[in-house]
């Protein structure tokens, strides 16, 4: 779904500003420079970061990083992942969707497949976004680590990781601050923190946030979605000795919001009453939902730009509570051994409620409320409830050994994971679905004896308790798993001379899984030729993958490790190699057929080499690094053609061999004058997949293949048609963008006694890239790119800032991610996008 030639004009505005600010530093870095060659003006400031463990200048680690600390954050305004991913090279979100770095991502969550990026609070492991963050306020740092982390990141960090560290209670005297917002969308927020020093070794520090705002996506048919309804406190305790440091920290969110939605962006063909059968024209079973509707594209794409809009009867919320205690106890034995002991306990119930699952606004008539009112035909009207409960416990220990040359440090990493998903669909227009079980007629009466059944001595169970009641409720599938990690970690550094170190870690992972229960209930509606006859036949299919607790479990194991050798040859200058290996465990796929009920760890090896330099006196900063990332089995949903006992295509999870990634990343910025700067980045990224059949069954153009079998259950010689099977060999991975950069002009005026105004204006822009491994035009999405801008004055106190921002100033919506739909759908598709403009003015006062 392309954009117009109007949509170009951000990309051009980006490319010239780009321009003009290039010839502006390559100017300015001469005209500043006095004839003794000493530059004039002001330094850059030291970046720190924790990538291995401990807090170390951005100079001096060997690994891919891009931090933001507090005064960054509230320079450009970051307060959501989307206003990160748009300043980070390689990484990218979707809706609800975990991370995805240098184009390693996670696609099938829905199945327990790993996450491919460790994401942290405060070293509290956790793989998804739910109720971690509100809106970044009173963090120390964001800091997100680019390439394979598994020696000392405890879980899933395959492609990298992200850390978020919130500022801890400070023991220097008391401290209070304030921030209010006002914005667009009726949007308001309200955050604050206290520090309070309670005895010479006890201080305390409490953050509270409370945000709302009127939902971002129009909605013509319904209330608007994509409003925010957040609120979160976290307490601290700290306590701080000679010898030992405690610090304690409980943080509970919670929210109610008016759900992001899908938004459509390709509608079936609204003049045909039932899907075409791509094999001979004829009409399949599957009705159209959108036949007859009274829009024949998306709203979405009405002027031809892609615009934040649906048209949809339910909108439905989501509720978020989150509970989270975070621990660490760090005791100093001596002059250069510490002992460490983290322990990180949270439980979030995630709820989303009522959210539309049918994508339109058709209702039903007034005569027959299971007949739509724009066609008189059966439609559907649905939505989904779902609820996931997150359990996670970890704990860690480490020792830390600082010598004159050598620093090590070797750790105990233990996790346990309890997860329950539960997905309930509901169809008021179903008539099946609303009526009580009391009527339903069994399958023997339709079918005729034998039945049958997805397993043996699984019998058929009707609607039940659970639409007795008329509920309209047509599926219930719910799942339990537990995880549980056990890992041993060591890391050392070694100081060949002052120009030369190298470093080395090694970690052996033991992860075991188990699925308890996994099932599914469903609701079949045998529709008689006159769809206004009322004997319609409900029957409930049955399928238990996992009973009960009898679940299957399966172990994976690991040893992953890491090298790299330091050049420093001056001050503030850094030149590396690194070789790194990664590790995602394998996972349990139930209901498919043997021996696809598994699939294999995912493996991979990384060279990466990298040049980190302040230059010009400290006032250009150049971060570069080259990688290539070679997979021995990734990890994809795909569909495997099997041929006994009968030929079929069956939806796994597969392991696709000799995978290529690479690419450069350069990140920078310069001190042009003493009042103005530029920063910026640019990726490029190019990746090759292995080679493994695969048939799609989403694409609009796909050809059919005629295979004859003889059918094992009664012996008689079948015909059937499946789709064309692709060779995936040289096609992208999804989700990555060729090239994505971002640039930004920065400066201020100091006005004396009045104080200081610091201004921003920065262009992002993010490339065209696949959102499926087949590569097909159908998966292609466009580049889009946004300005932002803001500007902030400060008292000469320093105790009063008021900022005023515009993000997205011209409005350009791009696709994050697409989902698309067969041809039993009509090849329907939906789409997450960015977010429309967005302007606030906020003030904030410090103490």
């Amino acid at each position: 779904m392309g954009q117009s030639s109007t949509s170009l004009a951000p990309a051009r505005g980006g490319l010239a500003l780009a321009l003009a600010l290039c010839l502006a530093a390559s100017q300015s870095l001469q005209a500043d420079e006095h004839g003794d060659g000493e530059p004039v003006g002001r330094q850059l400031e030291e970046v720190v970061v924790s990538a291995e463990r401990q807090e170390q200048s951005l100079l001096e680690v060997p690994i891919s990083v891009t931090s933001f600390d507090s005064d960054v954050i509230e320079k450009y305004q970051i307060t959501n992942l989307k206003d990160l991913e748009v300043r980070v090279p390689g990484l990218q979100f979707g809706l609800d969707s975990p991370a995805t770095i240098r184009g390693i991502g996670s696609l099938y969550r829905g199945v327990g497949g790993d996450v491919a990026v460790a994401q942290y609070s405060n070293d509290l492991y956790f793989d998804e976004p739910y109720g971690v963050l509100s809106s970044m306020y009173d963090l120390e740092r964001v800091e997100v680590l680019r390439g394979p982390q598994g020696t000392l990141y405890g879980r899933n960090a395959i492609a990298g990781a992200i850390n978020y560290v919130n500022k801890r209670p400070s023991h220097a005297g008391f401290g209070a601050g304030v921030q209010t917002e006002v914005s667009t969308y009726n949007g308001y927020r309200l955050n604050g923190h206290l520090n309070m020093v309670l005895s010479d070794m006890l201080a305390f520090r409490v953050t509270g946030e409370a945000q709302s705002s009127d939902g971002v996506q129009e909605n013509i048919s319904g209330p608007d979605q994509g409003g925010r309804d957040d609120f979160n406190i976290a307490p601290q305790l700290n306590l701080k000795t000679d010898r030992l440091e405690v610090n304690l920290r409980y943080a509970h969110f919670q929210q109610d919001s008016a759900s992001e939605l899908r938004v459509p962006v390709r509608y079936p063909d609204i003049t045909q009453e039932f899907h075409e059968n791509p094999l001979d024209g004829s009409p399949s079973e599957e009705r159209n939902q959108f036949y007859g509707y009274s829009h024949y594209q998306p709203p979405s794409i009405r002027d031809g730009d892609l615009s934040n809009v649906i048209d949809m009867n339910n909108g439905g919320t989501t509720d978020v509570d989150r509970d989270a205690i975070g621990l660490h106890v760090d005791y100093t034995l001596n002059d250069s051994l510490t002992a460490s002991y983290i322990l990180g306990v949270s439980d979030v119930a995630i709820g989303l409620l009522d959210q539309d699952c049918d994508g339109s606004s058709v209702t039903g008539s007034t005569e027959d409320p299971f007949l739509s009112a724009s066609a008189g035909v059966p439609y559907a009207d649905c939505t989904i409830r779902a609820r996931f409960d997150v359990g996670i416990n970890t704990h860690e220990f480490q020792l830390r050994s600082d010598g004159e040359r050598t620093s090590t440090l070797a750790g105990v990493y233990v996790f346990d994971q309890d997860v329950y998903n539960e997905y309930k669909l509901y169809d008021v227009a179903s008539r099946a679905a609303g009526v009580s079980s009391a009527d339903a007629i069994p399958l023997e009466f339709i079918f005729g004896a034998p039945v049958f059944y997805p397993e043996e001595g699984v019998e058929n169970v009707f609607i039940g308790e659970h639409v007795a009641d008329g509920s309209y409720q047509f599926l219930d599938l719910w799942t339990d798993r537990v995880v549980e990690s056990l890992a041993g970690y060591a890391h050392i550094n070694y100081q060949v001379n002052e120009q030369w170190s190298a470093t080395a870690g090694l970690r052996y992972t033991e992860d075991q899984k188990e699925v308890l229960n996994d099932r599914l209930w469903v609701v079949i509606d045998f529709e008689e030729e006159d769809p206004t006859d009322d004997f319609v036949i409900p029957a409930r299919f049955n399928e238990q993958n996992v009973v009960d607790g009898n679940g299957e479990r399966e172990q994976f194991s690991k040893m992953t490790w890491n090298v790299s050798l330091d050049y420093t040859p001056a001050v503030n200058r850094l030149v590396y190699g690194r070789i790194a290996t990664g590790y995602r465990s394998g996972g349990i796929t139930p209901g498919v057929p043997d021996p696809y009920q598994t699939y294999e760890d995912e493996d991979l090896i990384s060279y990466e080499l990298g040049y980190k330099a302040d230059l010009y006196d400290n006032r250009l900063r150049v971060l570069l690094s080259g990688f290539v990332y070679n997979f021995s089995n990734y990890q994809q949903p795909i569909r495997i053609r099997r041929f006994q006992p009968s030929i079929q295509d069956i939806g796994v999870i597969a392991n696709l061999p000799d995978t290529f990634l690479g690419g450069i990343e350069f990140e920078g910025k310069m001190l042009l004058t003493q009042y103005f700067a530029v920063s910026g980045y640019y990726a490029y990224q190019t990746s090759s997949m292995g080679s493994l059949l695969s048939s799609d069954p989403v694409n609009p153009r796909q050809q059919f293949e005629e295979f004859t079998f003889v059918d094992p259950a009664t012996g008689l010689t079948r015909t059937t048609y499946l789709g064309e099977q692709f060779d995936l060999e040289g096609n992208e991975l999804p989700n990555m963008p060729n090239h994505k950069w971002s640039l930004t002009g920065e400066g201020q005026f100091n006005l004396e006694e009045n104080g200081l105004v610091t201004y921003a204006l920065t262009y992002s822009y993010t490339g065209e890239r696949f959102n499926r491994i087949f590569n097909i035009p159908n998966d292609r999405l466009a580049n889009y790119g946004r300005f932002d801008a803001t500007a902030t004055w400060h008292s000469v106190n320093g105790k009063h800032r008021v900022s005023g921002y515009i993000e997205n100033i011209f409005d350009t919506i791009g696709m994050m991610e697409l989902e698309s739909n067969g041809w039993s759908s009509g090849y329907y598709q939906d789409a997450t996008l960015t977010d429309p403009r967005l302007m606030g003015l906020v003030y904030q006062w410090t103490y």
